[in-house]
C-alpha cells in the first residue's frame, strides 16, 4: 500500500515538472530576452568600431544599462529619423537623443541622460557674435532637435536642414551656409575627422546645454524593464558612471 502511495506521488510530480519547468525557461528567457536599443550613428555617440560593431558613447551607455538592469538592450547603429519612427512604432525599445518634440509625444520619456553643450559654428573671419546677429542669416540644422529655444522661435533665421554635421561644416568652408548650430562634441569629432582644427572656424556663439534623454517605445509604458532602466539610468548618474563615460566623449577611439 506504502508503496503504491509513493509511486502515485511521484507520478504527480513528474506530470507537474514539465509545466515547472516551462514556467521557470518563461522567466529566464523574458530575463535575457534581447530588445533593440537604436543609437544615432554621429560620433562620438554611435558609430561603427574596428571590429565593426556598434561603439560609442551611446553604445557604452545601453550597454551599462542593461548590465544594470537584467533587460538587455542590443545597440544598433541607427539614422536619426528612423531612430525616431521605430522607437515611436516599437520596432525598437529605446533610443537616447537631444530632446525633441516627436519623441515627447510618441515615445515614454525615461529621464535625463546628460547635458550637452549647444553651439553655433561660424566660418572663417565672421563676425557674427550673437543669436541677435542670425537673423537674415542661413543656419544650417539638423531636423528635430531642440537646440535653443529663441533660435526655434526666432523666424528672421533661415534654417536649412542638414543631414550630419560633416555636411554642415563642409557648407561652413564652401560659404554656402552662414553658419551651423549643433552639438559642441560633434563638431570638434568631425573636424577631427577631416583633419582640420577648429581654429579655423570663427569663435562660435555658445547657447548653453540641452538635455539628452532616454526614451522607450510606448509599448514598453510602466513594464518592469522599463522602471528598471530607469533606476538603472538614476543609479549611473548618481554614482558618476554617466559623467565618467562623456567625459572622454572627444576622445572616444574611432
Amino acid at each position: 500500500m506504502k508503496v503504491c502511495a509513493v509511486a502515485q506521488i511521484v507520478l504527480a510530480v513528474c506530470l507537474m515538472a514539465p509545466s515547472v519547468f516551462a514556467q521557470d525557461s518563461a522567466v529566464n528567457g523574458n530575463a535575457v530576452q534581447k530588445r533593440i536599443a537604436d543609437v544615432i550613428d554621429i560620433a562620438p555617440w554611435g558609430f561603427a568600431g574596428a571590429d565593426g560593431q556598434p561603439a560609442g558613447v551611446y553604445t557604452h551607455v545601453f550597454r551599462r544599462l542593461s548590465e544594470r538592469s537584467g533587460c538587455i538592450l542590443e545597440p544598433r547603429l541607427t539614422p536619426i529619423t528612423r531612430a525616431v519612427m521605430e522607437v515611436s512604432r516599437g520596432s525598437a525599445s529605446a533610443t537616447i537623443m537631444l530632446d525633441r518634440a516627436d519623441l515627447n509625444e510618441n515615445a515614454v520619456l525615461l529621464g535625463e541622460v546628460a547635458e550637452l553643450r549647444i553651439e553655433v559654428w561660424l566660418p572663417p573671419g565672421s563676425t557674427l557674435r550673437s543669436l541677435n546677429d542670425l537673423a537674415g542669416k542661413t543656419v544650417g540644422v539638423l531636423r528635430g532637435p531642440n537646440y535653443h529655444e529663441g533660435f526655434n522661435r526666432d523666424a528672421r533665421i533661415l534654417k536649412r536642414p542638414v543631414t550630419n554635421p560633416r555636411q554642415q561644416l563642409e557648407m561652413l568652408i564652401k560659404g554656402r551656409l552662414d553658419a551651423a548650430i549643433g552639438v559642441r562634441e560633434n563638431f570638434l569629432i568631425t573636424v577631427a575627422q577631416m583633419r582640420i582644427q577648429p581654429s579655423a572656424f570663427a569663435p562660435p556663439i555658445k547657447l548653453g546645454q540641452r538635455s539628452v534623454n532616454l526614451w522607450v517605445a510606448p509599448n514598453l509604458r510602466d513594464t518592469p524593464c522599463a522602471e528598471q532602466w530607469r533606476q538603472a539610468l538614476k543609479d549611473m548618474r548618481r554614482d558618476g558612471e554617466i559623467k565618467k563615460l562623456f567625459s572622454g566623449a572627444v576622445t572616444v577611439d574611432q
